[in-house]
């Protein structure tokens, strides 16, 4: 074999021995359950400080016993919000055990869902080079969902599948605006008005795809999942893909689009069949909302 032919063979072992390892890397990663705490400052001047707690894109299965055991270990821990921001089920067998391990968490305010497509729809494969692409393949083997939407509401949640409802936080006159997942085009988007007497105006939906209409809507912040935060990011690079119409650069964390706040929680779980993560560690996020100037 000649010198350069060995040096080929050498780097395509070093090569595939990395490949490996990132991949080795990213299924280690990918079961790092955390709860992170994000300050946020878009409340009123002078309003209260809110704790809220966002629980997204669990995908839970029936195998997937430590990510059953950390939602578990918040049972009993209490907020003053608590949302669950859709793709929460991952097989149509898990429909008890998630209803019944988001139900132990507890909120002074309430609790509240929205839905993503694997809430609808059990999971089938389909290949990455999609991921890539903006077409779209409609899913056929329906969930269990209006099962696992009664045992939600029957602990305590409600849901804001396009509609909008009012409370009081403390003396914060506040708007909770809900869409359906825009995934699977269900959204309402003219449910996107701020009303007058809102003091500050949330909105919260699964994929974040809809980032204008909401600000152009007057939202103070907006919560949303969907994106795994990339699931996959490079170095200095970040996510390759969000699986949505999110730019990149918008696919995790805090960033303000005009004067709307966007946050896009990584999540928790994975697809069934992508059970890696790179960079992208999961998390149940804390969002601590104070009023806007103290960030």
């Amino acid at each position: 074999m000649s010198r350069a032919a060995k040096a080929l063979s050498m780097g395509t072992s070093l090569g595939g021995a990395v490949a490996l390892g990132c991949v080795a890397y990213g299924v280690v990663e990918a079961h790092r359950y955390r709860l992170r705490t994000h300050r946020l400052p878009v409340l009123p001047p002078g309003a209260r400080p809110l704790t809220v707690l966002q629980v997204s894109d669990t995908h839970l299965r029936c195998n997937q016993l430590r990510l059953a055991a950390f939602l578990a270990s918040l049972s009993g821990q209490v907020f003053d919000l608590v949302f669950a921001t859709g793709d929460l089920l991952g097989e149509p067998a898990v429909v008890e055990r998630c209803a019944r391990l988001l139900g132990g968490i507890e909120a002074r305010h309430g609790r509240y869902y929205v839905l993503g497509s694997s809430d609808y729809y059990a999971p089938r494969f389909k290949s990455y080079t999609r991921y890539f692409t903006r077409r779209r393949i409609a899913p056929t083997k329906a969930n269990r969902t209006a099962e696992f939407l009664a045992l939600l509401e029957s602990q305590g949640y409600e849901g804001l599948t396009n509609r909008t409802v009012r409370v009081d936080l403390d003396g914060t006159a506040t708007q909770i605006t809900g869409l359906d997942d825009p995934f699977l085009h269900r959204d309402d988007r003219r449910l996107l008005q701020r009303r007058p007497d809102a003091e500050f105006a949330l909105c919260v939906v699964h994929d974040p795809a809809p980032y204008l209409d909401i600000a152009k809507g007057g939202f103070d912040l907006a919560i949303a999942g969907h994106t795994h935060g990339g699931q996959v990011r490079l170095p200095l690079f970040g996510s390759v893909v969000t699986n949505s119409d999110l730019p990149n650069a918008l696919s995790m964390g805090a960033h303000w689009v005009g004067e709307t706040l966007l946050f896009v929680t990584p999540g928790l779980g994975t697809g069934k069949f992508g059970p890696f993560r790179f960079l992208a560690p999961p998390e149940a996020s804390v969002l601590e909302l104070v009023p806007r100037g103290q960030g």
